[in-house]
């Protein structure tokens, strides 16, 4: 039977692959959620006037929202109006696919920073620089964080006599003519392209009707087929001729993904998005965790190989179930099989954050079409189950009676999507190693990127709970603080400080289910798992004294199990999970627990926290 199903199996996967290169098409590129944040300052209060920046950005808005970026575009800000916007529109865009943000304006160096000015900068002494000028290197850490890549241009090095008077007035005439233009950047920013408009020390030229670059963007931007480095490339090329090579644009390129901007409507634009997809896929599919398959559906809802994708989804969403019930899936029963597809779907409906109003919408929907889920009320009882249970038999989706994204879509509902931050994200119940290269085409979160590197030696799982990243880390060995704290800095992190109850909660839940992170004490009176960042310093008062985190932070919660901490031998500075079941033995039975007890050194494995 085993055989049969693989067989059929191999072949869907062949027939999959063969139809999605049939239907190949313009209509299938990948739509991304784009936004870009637009400021062009003209009108200087205390400067003369640029003539071209407010031009600009009406320029480049327009190129922008042909290539369906969400334009929110701002025009002669102050320097506290341009941090407010541009705080609003990070918060509201979160998560963007891509982010650019475009500025057109005054700015300039200091002290090998740099400043964006806004229209109220007067900056009389070097005390006026932070209340008056916008520092870019913030700029840039923020759209880090919010959004999966970011292109940001820079068209700032324009002639600007703001910044000749504050240095002709504060220091030397030298120094300057040494300060004209803007900084080389200094530090990286993995998932950004920056461009400025001209090299460091350069000036930029203003332009006639537009500047020289925002002129070749407006040009090159909707270039069909054209990945965005080489589009920068055109650019550089026409401003240096422009300009007689007196100005060139610089890029700083960190992208961990290749962007096209513009995808044609030939066989070219189709090839680039189905290879995209492909490379997604292949990357799902080598890391082989519910979270990789997760990150793929938000990528491509309705990509080339949805079929697939869902099927390999299914298997590890059931195996990962089966596995925290105790069912051996393997053997499982049919009616177990449906019990384990019913509390799939339950997870995956938490998941979605229904809200009320979502349920309303469910309700009216069902009923519309003839299926009677009762009262429109928000409320998902026994009849709104079936009703939801019979829709879904009928359009052949798993009838759970539970709602997933595809029976609302089947439905034609559009869900709010309020996930709550408190729903907890995990890679998979069981550690493995992974690539780095593979996480790096399917995360978009550069601490993960990073401390995969770290620990590419290493087999891990990994999860997500209120913003903060955790690995749980299978080194095989003892190690004392010091070393422990060693392998947690070059992963980009900390030994993991479990301030609350439903922090412990979440990493205990993180790795309870694998019992390689576990160790059954020889005399089986106990079981002790990965040790965490909580240790007590040389001249405390034993057994309780002095407790403190390796990250500083102040000791909120404990989880103390009955009789610990117990500093046995005399010896023991250091916490893990463990559950002591001393005097009554457990015969070798895997009892793991949320509870701490103290220790020399850590068993085999570690729990690191970034922040």
């Amino acid at each position: 039977m085993a055989i049969i199903v693989g067989a059929m199996m191999k072949f869907a996967y062949q027939l999959i692959l063969v139809l999605a290169c049939l239907v190949l098409s313009s209509n299938t590129a990948n739509a991304q959620n784009r936004v870009a944040f637009l400021v062009g300052n003209s009108d200087y209060q205390h400067a003369t006037p640029l003539k071209n920046p407010t031009r600009d950005v009406d320029l480049i808005s327009q190129t922008l929202t042909v290539l369906d970026f969400k334009v929110a575009m701002h025009k002669d800000l102050t320097r506290s109006q341009i941090g407010k916007e541009l705080g609003s529109f990070l918060k509201e865009n979160k998560g963007a696919d891509v982010t650019l943000f475009y500025f057109a304006a005054h700015g300039m160096q200091y002290e090998n920073q740099n400043f964006l000015l806004g229209v109220d900068a007067k900056l009389e002494s070097e005390f006026d620089i932070e209340t008056e000028a916008l520092d870019l290197q913030r700029v840039l850490r923020q759209l880090k964080k919010s959004s999966k890549a970011s292109l940001v241009f820079v068209d700032a090095c324009r002639d600007n006599p703001l910044a000749d008077e504050f240095y002709r007035s504060n220091f030397s005439e030298t120094r300057a003519l040494r300060t004209r233009g803007l900084a080389p950047l200094k530090s990286s920013y993995n998932g950004a392209m920056i461009t400025f408009s001209a090299a460091p020390g350069q000036v930029a030229f203003d332009g006639d009707d537009n500047s020289p670059f925002a002129a070749s963007l407006a040009r090159h931007l909707p270039s069909e087929n054209v990945e965005v480095l080489s589009l920068m490339k055109r650019v550089i090329r026409d401003v240096k001729a422009e300009s007689n090579n007196k100005q060139v644009p610089m890029v700083s390129n960190d992208l961990t993904t290749e962007i096209y901007l513009k995808l044609g409507s030939d066989g070219a634009g189709s090839s680039i998005a189905y290879q995209q997809e492909e490379t997604m896929f292949n990357a799902a599919t080598a890391i082989q965790n519910t979270r990789a398959w997760d990150l793929y559906f938000d990528k491509f809802p309705n990509g080339f190989f949805k079929d697939l994708a869902l099927i390999e989804q299914e298997r590890l969403q059931l195996a990962s179930v089966a596995q925290e019930t105790g069912i051996d899936i393997e053997s499982a029963k049919p009616e177990q099989i449906v019990a384990l597809k019913r509390t799939v779907d339950e997870k995956s409906e938490i998941k979605l954050g229904l809200t009320k109003d979502d349920a309303k919408l469910i309700q009216a929907a069902l009923n519309t079409r003839g299926y009677n889920a009762g009262a429109v009320d928000g409320a998902i009882g026994r009849g709104t189950r079936k009703a939801i249970a019979d829709f879904q038999a009928a359009v052949n989706l798993p009838s759970t009676g539970v709602v997933t994204a595809a029976t609302a879509a089947a439905l034609k509902v559009e869900l709010s999507n309020d996930e709550s931050s408190n729903i907890a994200i995990v890679s998979s119940t069981n550690a493995r190693k992974y690539d780095p290269k593979q996480i790096e085409l399917i995360e978009d979160d550069p601490r993960l990127i990073k401390a995969a590197k770290a620990l590419r030696p290493y087999e891990y799982v990994y999860g997500y709970h209120e913003g903060h990243l955790y690995i749980a880390v299978q080194i095989w060995r003892l190690l004392q603080l010091d070393e422990a704290k060693r392998i947690a800095e070059n992963a980009g992190g900390y030994l993991a400080s479990l301030n609350s109850r439903t922090e412990n909660q979440f990493v205990y839940d993180l790795i309870r289910h694998d019992q390689r992170f576990w160790k059954i004490s020889s005399n089986g009176h106990g079981i002790y798992g990965p040790s965490f960042g909580l240790f007590q310093p040389n001249g405390s008062a034993e057994p309780k004294g002095g407790w403190q985190w390796t990250s500083g932070e102040e000791l909120k919660y404990q989880n103390w199990v009955k009789g610990e901490p117990s500093n046995s031998n005399n010896n023991e500075y250091l916490v893990s999970f463990n559950n002591d079941t001393y005097p009554r033995q457990h015969g070798g039975k895997f009892l793991p627990a949320p509870t701490w007890g103290d220790l020399p050194h850590t068993e085999r494995s570690l729990i690191i926290e970034f922040d």
